[in-house]
């Protein structure tokens, strides 16, 4: 509201005053005389001195929620994704990142540019295929530029350094894996017995008294939605690239620097190992090999061999074979020593911490950069767009000032970069999700307090592919819809209000009836429904109602020959009654190897979460901590 007021009192006497004294003291003491003026920008947490600013939260926020209507399919009423993302949790979550990073900084764990921008290219394509274009159209839809992207690549990475610490720490003992699998496998026998409302709504008449008295008593649910008419101005980013061009010398340098970054090959290496104790020397294990080594240059198969001699069980079973690696995964000994061989070519034994090994590089994966001639078109692509960017920035925040000055009209942006024209949005809700509103940055800045209640221009925005600024131009409040316009919808609601309240009496008569002694079969009968049944289900079988599921695996165990008895609701406000006769523990000895180890790694990795977060509520605990209260915050 503050910053509203000044603005509205930006165009009086009094203010023009005030400018022109700044520009007086900035023009006799420099550009630092501004910290005078100035407080800085506004800060909302400060965290063991580390400051979180209002700009950083307002971004985060903003990105957030564009990547929750993404992954919500891009339609989601404003209200809902206030539940999901909201200004207080995007600000805890900043200082949960903060204590981390603070953390990782006293630990000196810390990932390099060189390993998050190789993570970039490993998910988006090799240096000849990356998809610029792809990579930021998807940064776009998620709300993140390239630097916030691989900033919170490395924050992810330190997060997962400290995760996989604790993980490494923690460890799982056959007897809670045992326990985890009597849990987590076990199988119940159950049956429902389901009340669905949507076969009683058919039956039920509805007169015209009750649909007038619900809507007497409902009317907030029969109004129309508030509507907007907007105006706006927007600059395609075309227009900017349409004036940007490359020259042949920044080509050439751009792709000099392709080649000079290109990542090191990967090599295809096999190897025989022989390991060193008390039953073999170091002496022993290069002579074995040194006659191996013979042996194959006269003609023996090396597979054969690694299948014979080699004492690493995982490969010797395949010949050897160590698939295709990149550099820095083996010990630095033989690194250096598959190195020096061509495709086909053995090493000498070679020795590190694992014993002796026998080398031969199978192969050399190629990674040749084209031509210049083949990456000319890419490079200038990407080039423009590198520079489209920059330009992009430097118009947004031409433009922000110029809607800023000029706050109660779009006429001087229509005037800017050769004359942008004022396009119009009729009828527009708080929901509405099509053409420019469908950018979630223009949408919530458009049903801002600023551009509503203020009646200012919005502040510039960058969509996908254009800057806009945006203003209200009129406002239709919400009305009441006429009773025939709603009189078959409130038929259908009071029809589904009552069949609910219908399903729910006959559950529970249902449940009373066997709780009184009464068979399955007689209340099937009573009831004139039929019994779904459903034997040895798993947590995560299918073609059980959810709800039913889910309440059948919280009933306790029946004792032998009885039966467990409750009702669920489903979500549609059907009812079910569930009926639990047996359950079946799961067998750890049972499992398959794969489900095991999937288990413990499941299990591994929840405690690990488990000690991330208390490590996290430990570091708040000592941590000095100050944050703005939003409960007071205008």
């Amino acid at each position: 509201m503050v910053l509203q007021k000044m603005r509205a009192g930006a165009q009086g006497m009094a203010a023009k005053v005030v400018v022109g004294l700044i520009v007086f003291v900035l023009a006799v003491t420099g550009f630092g005389a501004i910290q005078f003026f100035s407080g800085g920008e506004p800060i909302v947490a400060t965290v063991n001195g580390d400051d979180i600013s209002q700009s950083r939260l307002e971004l985060e926020t903003q990105r957030q929620r564009a990547q929750r209507q993404s992954e919500l399919g891009g339609d989601v009423p404003e209200e809902l994704l206030d539940q999901f993302v909201s200004r207080e949790s995007v600000l805890q979550s900043l200082i949960v990142s903060t204590l981390v990073g603070q953390l990782a900084d006293d630990l000196d764990l810390s990932v390099s540019d060189q390993a998050v921008q190789s993570s970039i290219r490993e998910a988006f394509g090799s240096l000849a295929g990356f998809d610029s274009a792809a990579y930021r159209n998807y940064l776009a839809n998620i709300g993140h530029t390239p630097s916030s992207f691989q900033a919170e690549l490395a924050d992810q990475e330190s997060r997962t350094q400290l995760s996989s610490g604790l993980g490494e720490t923690n460890f799982v003992t056959n007897r809670e894996l045992r326990h985890a699998a009597r849990i987590v496998h076990q199988r119940r026998d159950l049956a429902y017995l389901l009340f669905d409302i949507s076969s009683l709504v058919t039956g039920i008449e509805v007169d015209d008294a009750e649909i007038e008295n619900h809507y007497g008593r409902n009317l907030d649910d029969y109004m129309t939605e508030e509507r907007f008419d907007f105006d706006y101005v927007r600059l395609p980013r075309a227009t900017l690239e349409a004036e940007v061009e490359i020259d042949d010398e920044a080509v050439r340098l751009a792709y000099e620097d392709e080649i000079a970054t290109r990542p090191e090959p990967r090599r295809h290496a096999a190897h025989i190992l022989l390991e060193i104790g008390d039953q073999r020397s170091v002496e022993d294990a290069v002579a074995a090999l040194e006659q191996a080594r013979t042996d194959i240059l006269g003609g023996a198969s090396f597979e054969e061999l690694a299948a014979e001699l080699s004492e690493d069980q995982a490969s010797g079973a395949n010949g050897g074979d160590l698939g295709l690696v990149g550099p820095g995964v083996f010990p630095p000994a033989f690194e250096d020593a598959l190195s020096l061989l061509e495709p086909g070519g053995l090493s000498a034994p070679v020795q590190t911490d694992f014993g002796v090994h026998l080398i031969k590089l199978v192969d050399i994966e190629s990674d040749e950069v084209p031509p210049l001639e083949e990456r000319r078109d890419a490079i200038i692509a990407d080039l423009r767009r590198v520079e489209v960017d920059r330009r992009f920035e430097e118009v947004e925040r031409e433009m922000d000032e110029i809607a800023f000055e000029q706050g109660d009209s779009l006429e001087a942006l229509t005037a800017y970069r050769g004359g942008l024209t004022i396009e119009h949005v009729d009828g527009a809700t708080r929901n509405s999700r099509d053409g420019v509103m469908g950018d979630a940055a223009v949408h919530d800045v458009a049903f801002s307090d600023e551009v509503l209640v203020e009646g200012f221009n919005s502040r510039a925005v960058t969509t996908l592919d254009a800057i806009v600024v945006i203003r209200l131009r009129d406002r239709h409040p919400s009305v009441e819809k006429p009773l025939d316009e709603v009189r078959d919808d409130i038929r259908y609601a009071v029809a589904r209000e009552r069949a609910r309240g219908m399903a729910e009496e006959a559950a529970f008569n249902a449940l009373a009836r066997f709780a009184d002694g009464a068979t399955p079969a007689e209340i099937a009968d009573e009831t004139g429904r039929e019994w779904q049944t459903a034997d040895a289900v798993a947590r995560d079988a299918t073609g059980v109602p959810s709800a039913v599921l889910t309440l059948a695996f919280e009933m306790t165990t029946p004792p032998p020959g009885e039966r467990q008895s409750d009702i669920a609701t489903l979500t549609d406000g059907s009812r079910a009654l569930v009926l639990l006769s047996g359950v079946k523990l799961g067998d750890y000895e049972a499992l398959t190897a794969e489900e095991r180890n999937y288990m413990a790694r499941n299990l591994e990795q929840l405690r690990a979460s488990q000690d991330l977060a208390s490590l996290v509520r430990s570091l708040r605990t000592e941590a000095r901590i100050s944050m703005i209260d939003f409960d007071s915050t205008p």
